[in-house]
């Protein structure tokens, strides 16, 4: 029998717009969304940041002033960088207060655990 290879989605990295890098595939975005168009089904996001273009995949498209996290593939071409969106989620009733402070947490955190990790498993 025919083994069966799947080829897995690398995962999305929590990122600000001002922050996104070269070596980026896929983010996770939060901010509002303005400038809606509804004939190409894009929008702009703003997360404080930047702002960036994004692409709806679904064709759904968020309010003017909605808070949203777009999950998504970044397109580069001649024109810039924007995010194809896979996934775009209201998130109006979030707590943007806590989830930075949770991103903060975790980027003080994190390498200091996954240091003692290492160690430890050596």
């Amino acid at each position: 029998m025919e083994e069966v290879q799947f080829r897995r989605r690398k995962p999305a990295v929590e990122r600000n717009i001002s922050e996104i890098k070269e070596e980026d595939t896929r983010v996770a975005l939060i901010g509002k969304a303005f400038k809606i168009n509804k004939m190409d089904y894009t929008f702009w996001l703003d997360d404080g940041t930047g702002v960036i273009l994004v692409e709806s995949e679904e064709n759904v498209l968020p309010e003017v002033g909605q808070i949203v996290r777009v999950i998504g593939r970044l397109i580069r071409n001649e024109e810039g960088v924007h995010v194809y969106g896979e996934a775009i989620q209201d998130f109006s009733d979030a707590d943007l207060e806590a989830l930075k402070e949770i991103r903060e947490l975790e980027r003080k955190v994190l390498p200091k655990v996954e240091s003692a990790l290492t160690w430890w498993s050596e």
